[in-house]
């Protein structure tokens, strides 16, 4: 639960997505922000990771000076992004004399959870197929604990993307879920494998995602 501002201007948003190389933002977040921001007649900054300087893209409405900002991670794995970059931009914002809330990865929140057990049991040809989730190699630490919850909570199996094969090969039938915002490497092996598109190509995924960000305060 979060607390409401007592300003009558909505907060800004800096939403941090993990950006292709270079800092390059994909188009699907540039439209999903530009959505975010009209639902909540308020800006929307996007900020990518891999970018070599800080830098920002502004969607939205011209406005004064923010009074506050969510820094919103739209990173699904607790990694090193969500360990050490985060809290790094949230300082750095700080400094700059922005006063900005950080908010848990997307992967923590319930919401998202059940919109991804929602995403499972909808499949486009109304038939629900076996079903594993492929996600990027982790290495053991939270990253690997938290997956190990999101399987259980999702009732199936997560497979790291360098293990595919074989368990395609063990486990014949199985459709891959790849668990990727955006358009990657991965999500388009898998697509071409048979499985489904990245998660903001889904328009369940993308509309909740939606929802849930312009429901902030």
């Amino acid at each position: 639960m979060l607390r409401k501002s007592g300003s009558l201007q909505r907060s800004t948003l800096r939403l941090v997505v993990h950006g292709r190389s270079g800092g390059e933002i994909p188009s699907c977040w540039l439209e999903l922000a530009d959505a975010v921001a009209h639902c909540r007649q308020a800006p929307v900054l996007l900020e990518a990771l891999t970018a070599a300087e800080p830098a920002q893209t502004r969607l939205g409405f011209p406005t004064s000076e923010p009074e506050h900002e969510w820094l919103v991670p739209l990173l699904l794995l607790p990694g090193s992004h969500v360990r050490s970059d985060l809290p790094q931009i949230r300082q750095r914002l700080r400094e700059e004399g922005t006063s900005t809330t950080l908010l848990p990865f997307l992967g923590a929140w319930p919401y998202w959870r059940d919109l991804l057990g929602r995403w499972l049991s909808s499949p486009d040809d109304g038939v629900v197929p076996s079903q594993a989730v492929v996600h990027h190699p982790v290495r053991p630490g939270p990253a690997d604990r938290y997956l190990n919850l999101l399987a259980t909570q999702l009732g199936c199996p997560l497979v790291p993307a360098d293990q595919w094969e074989v368990f395609e090969t063990e486990h014949p039938g199985y459709q891959p879920r790849p668990l990727a915002l955006a358009p990657n490497r991965m999500s388009e092996a898998l697509r071409q494998a048979g499985g489904s598109p990245a998660l903001l190509e889904v328009p369940l995924v993308r509309s909740g995602l939606i929802d849930l960000l312009a429901a902030l305060p």
